[in-house]
Parts: structure tokens; sequence; C-alpha cells
């Protein structure tokens, strides 16, 4: 299951800055659901309620939410690319986000029914599982920044590409065949 990071805000100002940012980033509204709910834009409760469900934030804690911004705070939330949850936590965090008593509803391994297999092995069915997941280990740095960052590589803005550059689809029929010059087999 994919859920979003969420902060809230006590001033429009932050709100606005915070999700500045994530766009100076490279994320966008479509693909990664970055998303600014303010009481201005949110109106009625239900119509806030709607707006904070669109960031694919679980119903039980968008209401508590949708609550704050009847109280005049702002929502900021995001769906981060895989890896990166720590680096967009801390950059929002830097804000000074307002506590709102949320209880997080989502555990650690939560059961999805559409991938069963990805579920029962505690993997996110839509993003590349990492590698050090199955030895327990966080999939990115203690320093809160990404491999692109640590190694000095620009980091990629485009879904179309693995972690490391490489494209994710390949037009040669045969990869592992071709990369080490062995002949492919025929029928």
């Amino acid at each position: 299951m994919i859920y979003a990071i969420v902060r809230m805000y006590s001033t429009v100002a932050e709100a606005t800055q915070a999700y500045e940012m994530l766009e100076q980033r490279g994320l966008t509204r479509q693909e990664n659901r970055i998303n600014l709910v303010t009481p201005a834009s949110a109106g009625t409760p239900q119509a806030a309620l709607a707006a904070i469900e669109v960031g694919l934030v679980p119903r039980a804690e968008a209401v508590v939410y949708a609550q704050a911004i009847q109280r005049g705070l702002s929502l900021v939330s995001l769906v981060p690319p895989f890896g990166t949850d720590a680096v967009y936590s801390r950059l929002l965090d830097q804000l000074n986000p307002v506590d709102v008593g949320v209880r997080r509803t989502r555990s650690l391994l939560k059961w999805d029914d559409a991938a069963p297999f990805s579920s029962a092995l505690g993997l996110n069915a839509v993003s590349p599982p990492s590698p050090y997941r199955f030895m327990g280990l966080p999939s990115n740095a203690r320093s809160g920044r990404t491999l692109s960052e640590l190694l000095g590589l620009p980091e990629l803005a485009s879904s179309h590409f693995s972690l490391f550059g490489t494209p994710k689809l390949s037009r040669n029929p045969a990869p592992f065949s071709g990369l080490f010059r062995l002949p492919v087999l025929k029928k």
C-alpha cells in the first residue's frame, strides 16, 4: 500500500513554502500527488476531506486533518519516490509543522488483496523493492540524503529510469545474453 507523508502548518504561508520546496525538488502534483489544502481552498468539511484523500491519506487520518483545516491550519502531503521517505520527511519538518494528534493507522505490514505476494513479503507492489529490506536495513542513508546525492550524481526526475539511471525497459529481446555475448537458444 502507498501512503502519503502529511504535515500540518499553522499558516498558509508556511504550507505554501513547503509546497513550493517540493515543486523545486522536481515533484509533481500528478506523479507524486503533492497536495496543498488550505482553509480557503477547502471550503466545506466534505470538500476538505475529499481534497485530502486525493493525496492517498487514509480516511481515518484524513478526518482528523479535515477538522484541523476547519480550525485554520493548512496541509501539505506527498507520495515520495521510492526510498526517499526520510529525506522528504526531514525537509517538511524544517518548516516547523504543527502536531494535530493523528494516530498512525498504518502498520509495518499492510495487507493488500490485489498484491498478496508483495504483502506477504512486506514489499510495495508499485515501486521496485529494496534489496536491503530482507536484511532489515533502511533503504536510504542515515544522513537523510539519497544515493544520487551521496555519489554526487544528479537526481533523475523521470520515473522511466531505475535507481542507477538505466532504463527500466529494454528493446533488446535477450539483454542478458547480449551483455555476455552468449548465443540465444531457439526452438
